[in-house]
């Protein structure tokens, strides 16, 4: 549903007056900043990948258009960034959150690109090295790296093949990193930008660095659009519902913790009170076997009691 003027409105000032823009982290924001600023872009994927800054920027295809889905089973297979450049497929994707099945997904994904690569290319030794580059907006693996490289290797450290890749940014390692007030790389910076919300601390974070001042007038320029409020609203109301979700099913699981508490509860003080019958029963001077028929209790917890 198209969002009215005076939705649009309503958003673009309250962000005006909170000093705030569309941050990165958004799906529509991302993809237009690594689309829209080349700079930006061919600086952080030669510093992520080691690929040569110029070669980047110089020979530079989009590739979204190239890998569409081919049938229902590819439902899944659907990528946030992709370009190539001479000798590789960069694929970006950005992870606002963790959940069941997302590596497995972009597994499926990675895995398209060169299944269909192989079906294009003339032999396997002329084929591009492919890479996807995961940028998380969680913590990565429970790793203090703040990027990690993944490769096919055997136990001795042999790479299998070099013709694929993967990298996992950990935005929030980055994002700690920044708060505590510590130096960052310019890699780091590049990063980080992606999250700020804050006008002052872009501007600050920005300032001088032809490549960060890219990106942040790129989202101020996105902030100011009707189609990146639009889709914004959406993304904010999809997220407003799965947050609610996620609250209905915590709620849920404390309820049930707390009914199982209560059964546990119970079936302890019986078990507890079949005990104390137990004591006086064999105080009475009953035999453990009878203890044991009128109690319920096993004759080894009987004997445990005398």
């Amino acid at each position: 549903m198209a969002i009215t003027k005076k939705r649009f409105e309503e958003i673009v000032n309250e962000l005006r007056r909170k000093g705030e823009i569309v941050p990165a982290t958004y799906d529509c924001v991302f993809k237009a900043i690594m689309r829209n600023c080349s700079k930006y872009r061919a600086d952080t994927t030669s510093r992520l990948t080691g690929i040569i800054k110029e070669v980047i920027l110089n020979t530079y295809q989009e590739k979204n258009t190239e890998y569409v889905i081919d049938n229902a089973l590819e439902k899944g297979k659907v990528s946030d960034v992709l370009f190539g450049i001479n000798g590789f497929i960069i694929n970006y994707e950005f992870n606002g959150r963790n959940w069941q099945g997302l590596i497995e997904r972009n597994d499926a994904y990675l895995g398209k690109i060169k299944n269909d690569l192989i079906r294009k290319t003339e032999s396997y030794d002329k084929m591009p090295k492919v890479i996807q580059i995961n940028i998380n907006n969680f913590y990565s693996f429970l790793s203090r790296e703040n990027v990690l490289e993944f490769k096919s290797r055997d136990k001795y450290g042999i790479v299998e093949s070099d013709k694929w890749g993967k990298i996992y940014v950990n935005l929030k390692l980055i994002r700690e990193k920044y708060k505590r007030g510590l130096n960052l790389s310019k890699l780091e910076k590049e990063l980080l930008i992606l999250t700020l919300t804050k006008v002052d601390e872009i501007d600050k974070i920005a300032e001088g660095d032809e490549e960060l001042m890219e990106v942040a007038k790129e989202l101020k320029k996105l902030t100011e659009d009707i189609n990146t409020i639009g889709l914004y609203d959406l993304e904010e109301e999809r997220r407003w519902i799965e947050n609610s979700k996620l609250n209905t099913a915590r709620e849920k699981g404390i309820e049930k913790g707390i009914e199982k508490g209560i059964e546990k509860g119970i079936k302890q003080g019986i078990k507890d009170e079949k005990k104390s019958i137990a004591k006086n029963l064999l105080k009475d001077g009953l035999s453990v076997s009878k203890v044991s028929k009128y109690t319920g209790l096993s004759k080894k917890q009987v004997s445990m009691l005398m």
